[in-house]
Parts: C-alpha cells; structure tokens; sequence
C-alpha cells in the first residue's frame, strides 16, 4: 500500500487529538548506514516539530494550549508506519485510528477524489475542547511511562517482582533470565494483567557474552531502544574456603562478577549511541559488604560487582548515566537462591538448626522485621525512576538494618 502524504491528513475530531493532523513522511537516504539514518531522522523530527509550531501559532484558537509538537504517526515509505505515545497503550490507539482514517481515505477516494479540510478546520478539530477536556481527565503520567528496561534475572524472585512494579509503573520490560519456560510464562502474565504487549521474554546467559550481546540486540528490536538496566541475575554457592571447588568459584564470578560486566557493559554502549543518558539499577547484597562464613564464592563476586558499579557511577556520570545499588538481605519467599540445599548450609555456617534460618535472619535485624522481593522492587523502583535524578553511586540497603552493613 503505498500512502500519499497530501492524502493522509484528513482526520476528524476525535482521532485527531491522539493522531495529529499531518503524519511525518520520513525518506530515508539511499545510503542507509545507521549513522546517517540517525541524522537523517533526527534533523526530520525537529522539521516537523518546527513545521507543528508554525501551524498552531497560525491557526489557534484563543485560549487552548498547544499539546507537545512531536509526531504521533510516522510513514517510512518501502518500511511501513510506526505511531508514537507516552506508552504502548496510547502508541497503539493511535495506530488503530490512523489505520482506520487510511481505509476511509482508500475506500473514498476509489469512489471519488478525497479531499482535506482547510488547516484551519484541522487545528479547530485537533484542539476540540470536548476531546482535550476528555485528555485532562486522564490519570497522571506513571512514573516510569516513556522508559524501556531491562531486567537480567527476571524468573527470580526479586527480578519478578521488579518486572511487575516497573510494569505497573508504565514501563515497557524486555524480561531476560537463563530459565526460558519460567521467562515465557512471566511474561504471558504481565501481559494478561495489563492487556498490553508491555514485556518481551528474551532468554539470556549473563555468564556469555554472545548471548548477551543477542539479548541487548533483540531487546532494542524489540521496543527501539533502552533507558533503564536492572542486573539481578545471581547464584549462590555455600562451602569453606578448604572444601570450595574450582567450579564453584568459577560460576559465582561467572554470573555475579562477569555477568554484571557483561550486561553493564552492553547497556553503556547503548546509552553512549542514544545520547539520552540512562539508568543502572544493581541488585547486590548485604555480602557485598559484610562477607558471611562459608560464603567465599558469593560474597567475593558480590563484593566484585558492587565495585564494578562504583566505576560504572563515576565513568557514566559524563553522559547522564546513573548507576545505583540496592543491597537485599535473607530474601526467603519464592526465591530460588534459597534452596534446600543453601539453607542447610547457612544453619551450619551460623551454628543453627536449618528450620530456624529464616527466623534469625529477621531477629538479627534492627527492625526484626521480613524482607520480601516487594520490598526490594520499591527501592529499585525509587532508584530507576525520576525521584532519584540526582543521586548515583549510591546503596540502599533493604535489610531491616543490619549493623555491619550500614554503607560507609
């Protein structure tokens, strides 16, 4: 189908306000490497911004503010048409209007010539009172409305609950983790819940770098970019030092330390290319701080990572990257890391019976309260979104307070 843009610009009220009344037909050049379609792109955006402020300042009518200048439909030619919104929501309602508005132009001109309203009539209808009345009853904007993230270990525990809330919060959530099946069927779920396509599952081994550099890639493919990363991938393995395997050793670091570079790593790149800043949320633990008994494996990776985010904070402070951490502690319910197995080996580096782990890790902190992977997603919640803008390099311990591990 090809679409003529004199044609594509008839609209009327209602649609118009989510729509605009001109498209923005965007010609790529014919030499099309990633650099010059940027350019090209950018330089057509800001036309078109500049070419919408002449419009309403033109045409307005007394007492109506002029809504952003940006383009809410974009026709590539020979590509196809890619609609724009403060979510997928909004991006997908104006893509059914405007889908709609090109089978009335179709149809009506296979009848006769189609013709426009004057520019005048379009600006009267874009800014009808009812319809932007209708736009002010709106809820607020949510606090994560307009950002993609990504979260590594997205089929734990913690990860889960982070994906949740950051969907809640308006986020579209690209889901990685090494467990597919488990990945999948999160993602179905959030998406059931929000009757929006707002995560893609992208399975991913931290530990590889192949497979992250796939991952990244499929996961700007999928929603066009990237402005938040939340590495929560993480395994735990519990032996003394004199009992430890080379194995062991090798995996914590593999998918703690190396995993968290890896992923770190790809996310900068991206941020660097898009010049828009970005946001590093890093789910370490209270070991990062106050190494635990029998703990080598887990707490010299964490440790590792944590310090791998401090540089992360001070290199990517010069293109508006902030990187934070939070530092969860005995986080029990549904998660996998404390498996039989590791809770029998806690009990005995802390001289315990096994049943009792649980109930003293919550006695020995200050608040003697359960921590859950809820209350760790608020903290990363407050650290990836706007409330935070000005804070990075920072630990938010989510404890119940632990002595040993304030931050220093």
């Amino acid at each position: 189908m090809v679409v003529n843009a004199d044609l594509a610009i008839g609209l009327w009220p209602g649609p118009s306000v989510h729509t605009k009344a001109r498209p923005l037909i965007l010609k790529l050049p014919q030499t099309q490497t990633p650099t010059r379609i940027a350019h090209v792109v950018s330089e057509e955006v800001e036309g078109y911004r500049q070419n919408y402020i002449r419009y309403f300042r033109r045409y307005e009518s007394p007492g109506v503010t002029m809504l952003d200048p940006y383009p809410r439909v974009i026709v590539v030619p020979g590509v196809g048409l890619f609609t724009t919104g403060k979510e997928r929501r909004a991006a997908r309602i104006t893509r059914d209007l405007y889908c709609h508005t090109m089978r009335v132009i179709l149809q009506a001109s296979a009848i006769d010539a189609y013709t426009t309203i004057s520019p005048k009539e379009l600006c009267d209808f874009e800014y009808w009172p009812l319809e932007n009345f209708k736009l002010s009853l709106l809820p607020s904007e949510k606090q994560l409305s307009r950002r993609i993230a990504l979260v590594s270990g997205a089929a734990g525990a913690i990860g889960r609950a982070i994906a949740a809330r950051f969907v809640s919060e308006g986020a579209s959530v690209v889901l990685t983790d090494v467990d597919e099946p488990k990945l999948r069927a999160l993602s179905n779920e959030l998406n059931n819940e929000s009757g929006e396509a707002n995560t893609v599952a992208i399975p991913m081994n931290v530990s590889r770098a192949p497979s992250v550099m796939d991952g990244f890639r499929k996961a700007v493919l999928a929603y066009g970019g990237l402005d938040i990363l939340v590495s929560d991938a993480g395994i735990v393995r519990s032996a003394p030092v004199g009992l430890l395997t080379d194995e062991d050793w090798r995996q914590s670091f593999a998918v703690n330390a190396t995993g968290h570079f890896l992923v770190c790593r790809e996310a900068i790149r991206i941020f660097k290319n898009q010049g828009l800043g970005g946001n590093i949320v890093v789910v370490a633990s209270k070991n990062a701080l106050a190494p635990g008994k029998h703990f080598g494996p887990y707490s010299a990776s964490k440790a590792a990572q944590a310090q791998l985010s401090r540089v992360l904070a001070i290199e990517g402070a010069e293109f508006g990257v902030r990187v934070n951490m939070v530092n969860p502690d005995a986080v029990f319910e549904g998660s996998g890391l404390w498996s039989p197995e590791i809770r029998r080996a806690r009990a005995e580096a802390y001289g315990i019976p096994v049943e009792t782990i649980q109930g003293y890790c919550v006695a020995r902190s200050l608040l003697k309260v359960k921590v859950t992977a809820q209350d760790v997603a608020e903290a990363v919640l407050f650290l990836a979104s706007d409330r935070s803008a000005k804070t990075t390099g920072a630990i938010i311990p989510v404890d119940g307070g632990v002595e040993e591990v304030f931050p220093r």
